[in-house]
Order: structure tokens, then sequence, then C-alpha cells
């Protein structure tokens, strides 16, 4: 009887450690899985940003409200150029939810700054959904309105309205940038607290993330200033940087034999 108690006992562990096994093969293979999604969706993200930053009109100083509106009533492709923006957008941030769950097991700050980047990652495609709504869809019928206006007063009316609806882009754009530097604040630190990928990627993720924090503040008090470009644009350069890096660590990580966490 002792002897056939003990056969069940080991039986049972047996079957215990079989399903333990399983369960981790088939989350290495689920994160390895993600990475590589996250990867392909990085990089198409910033393909279509780079293609409908060529397509979106930049000739006039976007601050310059009377001569952009006119710039922007002669695009035929105002609003597919910013659902264009929003998708590529929102693959890049699915990117980063990617990237920061490889990051979630790191023990202490590093593993929790993981956490608050998704929080805040989720946030950016958010506010950006809002932010291409109110541009691509609210901004250019309301300059085509004044565009059409036949009497002055209808045309100071109308241009009022679109004012109105271009500072409230200004307000979401300066909220969305403020946003997306501290997302790439606290996957940069997560990583460079870390020990999932190398050290000098995260330092230009949070140095990225520190441009953008500061050209969030100014963009809400100047608008689409040169002031705020001061900040914005060599932001926007490390964060092509990490993105790119990210997209092949996450792809090279993918195809290791290490669980990526």
């Amino acid at each position: 009887m002792e002897s056939e108690g003990v056969g069940r006992q080991r039986a049972a562990a047996s079957k215990a450690s079989e399903i333990a096994v399983g369960g981790e093969s088939f989350r290495v293979s689920r994160d390895k899985s993600l990475l590589r999604l996250g990867a392909v969706l990085g990089l198409l993200g910033f393909v279509v940003q780079v293609v409908m930053d060529r397509l979106h009109p930049h000739g006039v100083a976007p601050n310059d409200s009377v001569n952009v509106f006119r710039e922007y009533a002669g695009s035929d492709i105002w609003t597919a150029v910013h659902i264009g923006q929003f998708v590529g957008t929102l693959f890049i941030v699915l990117a980063l939810v990617a990237l920061a769950r490889s990051l979630y097991q790191q023990p202490g700050v590093a593993g929790a700054l993981a956490v608050v980047g998704t929080v805040t990652a989720i946030l950016v495609a958010a506010v950006f959904a809002v932010q291409m709504a109110v541009d691509g869809v609210a901004l250019k019928a309301a300059i085509n309105t004044w565009i059409a206006a036949a009497s002055p007063a209808d045309q100071s009316a109308a241009f009022q309205v679109a004012e109105t609806v271009r500072w409230t882009e200004k307000g979401l754009g300066g909220l969305f940038q403020f946003i997306n530097g501290a997302t790439l604040l606290a996957l940069g630190a997560s990583i460079a607290l870390g020990d999932r990928y190398p050290k000098w990627i995260g330092f230009v993720g949070a140095l990225a993330g520190v441009g953008f924090l500061a050209g969030g503040i100014v963009t809400a008090h100047t608008g689409f200033s040169a002031r705020a470009g001061w900040f914005l644009t060599p932001a926007t350069v490390l964060l092509a940087v990490f993105v790119l890096g990210s997209v092949i660590l996450m792809w090279r990580r993918s195809g290791g034999a290490e669980s990526p966490g």
C-alpha cells in the first residue's frame, strides 16, 4: 500500500511538472511572437509616418493661421493623410507596448517603469486619435466653411471658429507630446536600469523623452512655434533612432533561445 501511494505521488508530481513545462513553453512562444509582431509594426509605423509627413503640407509657418488655412484648404488628401498619421502612430505605440512587455519581469524600479510606460503609451494613442479627429476632420471642415463664406461678416465668424478648432488641436498636440515624452522616458529608463537590452538604447529613449516633455510644455503655451521646434526636432530624431533600434533588438531577441521575460 505504501509503495502504491508513493507511485501515485510520483505520477502526480510528474504530471504537474509536464503541465508547468508546457505552460512555460507556451509563455515563451507567446512572448517571442509578441516581440516579432512589435518589431514588424514598429518598422511599418515608422515607414507610414515618413510617407505621411512627406504628403502633409509644410510650406507655411504653422502658427500663421490665415496663410496656413489657405494652404490646408488646397489639400485634397488632408483627411486621408491624418488617418495615415494615426495608423502609423498606433503601430509605433503597439511596438512600444510589446517592448514594455518584454521589460516587465525585470526586478525593482526597472520593471515598474515598464508598466508605467505601457499605461502612458496607451494614453498616447488615445490622445493622438482625438488630435487627428480634430485636425484631420473638424479643422478641415471649418477651413472649408471659411473659404466658402460669401460676406465679410460670415468670413470673420467662420475664421474665428476655425481658429478655435486650431487651438484645440494645438492643446491636444502639446498634451500628446508631453505624454509621448513620459512614455519614452519611462521605457528608456527601464532599459537603462535593467538587463534586457543594451543600455545605450535606453539612454537614447530617455533623452528623447525629455525633449518631448519640454516640447509639449512649450507647445501648450506657444502653439506650433519655432521655440517648440527647438525641443521637438532633436527629440524626433532621437525617437527615430530609438524606434528603429528597438525594432532590431526586439526582432533579434524574438529569435533567441532566451525568453523575453
